[in-house]
């Protein structure tokens, strides 16, 4: 029985109150989106409730996709990994042309296990970034799902942060699983950015969270699989994915031919281990051979990373440098060969503004080795003169420093504080947990 306020609700949604394929009764609508809409609905004969996603016949791509649908539901529903969403049961909606004032007759459906949850979109949007160690456990459990449906032939072909659902088990762990297997093939466009985008048969998926070969409309492996759930891990690392722009096919060309940025220099307000930035930047490789081989491969480089401890964020680090007197020296160094470093970089961009187009050519990643020798020939020539002014500047700062502490009373070196007094304390890194369940 559908409740009144569900109805009210329904604000002329056709699927309301109906029994789909004789046996799921539909109560209330969960939500809609890209995939199409998601229903609760009771199967009696089972004693449960279901959750209901039903995809619009209009929506469909072309005609062979209810035959495609088929077979992916088919493969999607032999999977038994605890990390991916069961599907209980699939098939056609058929009406008779007088019973179908809608026209949803052709429409297609999944019956899929309920479960409270948010989806890691959602969470994403609600709290930002996700600490890096749980981050990895999310990553990790979503690699165990696909691993299982790879072996089967099952591509993705749609990996987000939507797809990933964040609930708790038996005992009350925290669970990722993951949905909508090998759905993406089947619709048409609709929506913005983070909507599906498909042409005609060549390419599907999302942008943000699409592999090169995916953006160029080739053939697809699980290595795809593996480059899209990296992206979810760079999202979920920095707080947003690593290109962003309101165009899709601006977004596509970025993930073909730009290298992003590692996500310590995404974000400087962040701590992430080096080893799981080195990673993460194999992973997100254009060249699928380099990138992990499959989701097995992936889980083993993650468990190879041992502990994740919290790493001192690059601001944090400065704070501290900052407040050493016997720092400020050596940091004005640092300074000084950072501007020597520029200047060779300004002599590069100039080189490649004026030179000829060998000169130009780049490398995936890299310059010519030709440039790469002029470059550091010119910052050779700049080092013994930066070297000696930072010398020069750094025996001032010392004679300007001996003098302002003259009066004050000696103390050693070990017992120097690091911080002033006065300081705040650092807050202690707290791990981040599964704290809401609200769909």
């Amino acid at each position: 029985m559908v409740a009144s306020d569900d109805l009210a609700d329904a604000d002329g949604d056709p699927f309301m109150g109906m029994v789909i394929g004789d046996r799921f009764a539909v109560l209330a609508r969960l939500g809609a989106g890209s995939m199409g809409t998601v229903y609760r609905a009771r199967q009696e004969k089972m004693g449960r409730d279901v959750a209901l996603k039903i995809v619009r016949s209009e929506r469909l791509v072309d005609p062979q996709a209810k035959g495609r649908f088929q077979q992916e539901a088919h493969a999607t529903s032999l999977l038994t990994s605890q990390h991916t969403v069961t599907v209980f049961d699939f098939g056609e909606i058929e009406l008779d042309e007088a019973d179908d004032p809608h026209l949803i007759s052709g429409s297609l459906f999944l019956a899929m296990e309920l479960l409270d949850g948010v989806s890691l979109g959602t969470r994403l949007k609600k709290e930002g970034p996700v600490e890096p160690r749980e981050a990895v456990q999310i990553v990790r459990q979503a690699l165990m799902s696909l691993a299982e449906a790879h072996d089967k032939g099952v591509i993705h072909r749609d990996l987000k942060p939507d797809n990933l659902l964040l609930t708790r088990g038996e005992h009350g762990e925290p669970i990722c699983k993951v949905l909508d297997f090998g759905i993406a093939k089947l619709l048409t466009h609709q929506g913005g950015i983070d909507a599906l985008e498909t042409q005609a048969g060549t390419v599907f998926g999302t942008p943000r969270y699409m592999s090169p070969e995916q953006a160029q409309g080739k053939s697809l492996d699980a290595r795809s699989d593996v480059y899209s759930l990296g992206v979810i891990l760079y999202h979920m690392l920095t707080g947003r994915p690593p290109f962003t722009d309101g165009d899709a096919v601006v977004v596509m060309a970025h993930h073909i031919k730009t290298i992003p940025p590692r996500p310590s220099e995404a974000r400087h307000d962040i701590g992430v281990p080096a080893a799981l930035e080195d990673l993460l930047m194999r992973v997100l490789d254009k060249d699928p051979a380099r990138r992990p081989q499959s989701a097995r491969a992936f889980v083993s480089a993650l468990d190879s990373l041992g502990p994740l401890d919290p790493v001192q964020t690059s601001a944090e680090m400065a704070a501290v440098v900052g407040t050493h007197p016997a720092a400020a020296s050596s940091r004005r160094m640092v300074l000084v060969g950072g501007s020597m470093v520029a200047a060779g970089i300004g002599v590069l961009a100039a080189m490649l503004a004026s030179g000829g187009q060998a000169d130009r050519q780049l490398v995936q990643g890299g310059l010519s080795s030709a440039t790469i020798s002029f470059a550091l020939e010119v910052m050779s020539e700049l080092a013994p003169a930066a070297n000696e002014r930072a010398i020069e500047r750094g025996g001032a700062s010392e004679e300007a420093m001996g003098e302002e502490k003259s009066d004050a009373p000696a103390t050693s070196s070990a017992s120097a504080p690091m911080t002033p007094k006065n300081a705040a304390p650092k807050p202690a890194s707290q791990p981040r947990g599964y704290e809401r369940f609200d769909r």
